[in-house]
């Protein structure tokens, strides 16, 4: 391989592992009794927050090929990290103790967001 290629397989094995760390926090069962006072704004919104940053960000390296403007890239990161929100947010249905919430759909989508201006900040320089 090519040192583009190794680049690219490096942004997607990333892609892949991020993506695997969120999925078994968000499905493993939770030993802890859920609290309503938490639905909106629980830790758990902290690491959603942060696993979609992660997730846009490593997105939008792998999606910057040059095949695609700015504007496409930023959408389809932050798009395909919602939609992996939602899948994990429908499966959670069937997992004991934990149950889809919006606020964990929108406390991703705004670290998706963030995640992709700090990719932008990051690259201006």
């Amino acid at each position: 391989m090519n040192g583009w290629d190794d680049t690219i397989t490096s942004y997607w094995r990333t892609i892949v592992w991020t993506a695997l760390v969120m999925l078994v926090g968000s499905l493993v069962p939770s030993p802890f009794q859920r609290r309503p006072q938490f639905s909106r704004f629980g830790p758990d919104k902290i690491f959603h927050f942060l696993g979609h940053a992660r997730l846009t960000v490593v997105l939008a390296e792998a999606f910057s090929t040059g095949r695609l403007t700015v504007v496409q890239t930023d959408l389809l990161a932050v798009g395909v990290s919602f939609v992996y929100g939602l899948v994990i947010g429908s499966l959670q249905r069937y997992v004991p103790g934990r149950a889809p919430e919006r606020a964990d759909l929108v406390s991703g989508l705004l670290g998706a967001v963030v995640g992709v201006l700090w990719w932008h900040h990051r690259h201006s320089k």
